[in-house]
């Protein structure tokens, strides 16, 4: 019985004479440039310092029009939950820009 284990690790260790050949590729992707950009609102510095590393102009200026207040859950929930590196003291500047986009996007329409 221990002459078969013997011969078949040999058996399975054959298999592992030299690492397999691996070639690895240079690959790089081309994202579409955003051809959106934010409106000139007050606030729209705090908006492009802490929101722009993840969020994209156009998926900001998408956003279903909501209260003041559940834009204030949205930001403290981008930092508590998603760990967001947002400066807090920013906050009321984020929401109060937000605000203001939809607001101008109810009398002038969705930006394109």
């Amino acid at each position: 019985m221990r002459a078969a284990a013997i011969i078949l690790a040999a058996l399975l260790l054959t298999g592992c004479e030299r690492a397999p050949e691996v070639t690895f590729a240079d690959a790089s992707i081309t994202l579409p440039d955003d051809p959106l950009d934010l409106p000139d609102l007050p606030g729209r510095d705090a908006v492009i310092a802490n929101c722009t590393a993840c969020h994209s102009p156009s998926t900001m200026l998408q956003q279903p029009k909501i209260p003041r207040a559940k834009w204030e859950s949205q930001v403290t929930k981008m930092i508590e939950i998603y760990k967001a590196p947002i400066d807090e003291a920013a906050i009321p500047q984020i929401v109060d820009y937000m605000v203001a986009v939809q607001a101008a996007q109810t009398e002038t329409g969705p930006a394109q």
